[in-house]
């Protein structure tokens, strides 16, 4: 049986996930992605780094964004948001981070995460994270409960 979420399970279910799917579509192209992210109770913020994720969503910033989990094969829950993707900027940048410092996004081996301000290591290639928020314009949560009657 299929039954809708209340805000309140949605809003759980966010603060306690770490990583979600990105779909986001420009140039007839569509990408879904798995990211870390925090949801300060209003957004969805994350950090990535440049790639083809960020160019399609700076061509294109509407976003759909999707958690779930998996309780047992017959016992699922999935909360999937509608919004709108926007790069941070100077204090609300800071203040992600802040929130993000935990999450880290995976590097390859020779690289480094590089914060502004911070040296630059000699023996690693730098990537400088692109910090983003997800307006969220719709969330809608399921549960699919199997029946065995």
């Amino acid at each position: 049986m299929l039954t809708e979420l209340t805000n309140e399970v949605m809003d759980s279910m966010l603060v306690n996930q770490y990583i979600g799917r990105i779909g986001c579509a420009a140039d007839n192209r569509i990408l879904i992605e798995p990211v870390m992210y925090f949801y300060d109770g209003h957004a969805i913020l994350g950090l990535t780094r440049e790639g083809t994720k960020t160019q399609l969503l700076r061509k294109n910033p509407h976003v759909a964004f999707e958690i779930d989990e998996m309780i047992s094969p017959g016992l699922w829950h999935s909360v999937v948001i509608e919004g709108l993707f926007e790069e941070l900027q100077g204090d609300d940048r800071d203040y992600a981070l802040y929130l993000l410092e935990h999450r880290k996004i995976p590097v390859f081996a020779g690289e480094k995460m590089g914060y502004p301000g911070e040296k630059e290591p000699v023996d690693h290639n730098v990537v400088y994270p692109v910090v983003y928020r997800i307006q969220i314009q719709s969330k809608t949560g399921r549960c699919y409960t199997h029946s065995l009657t």
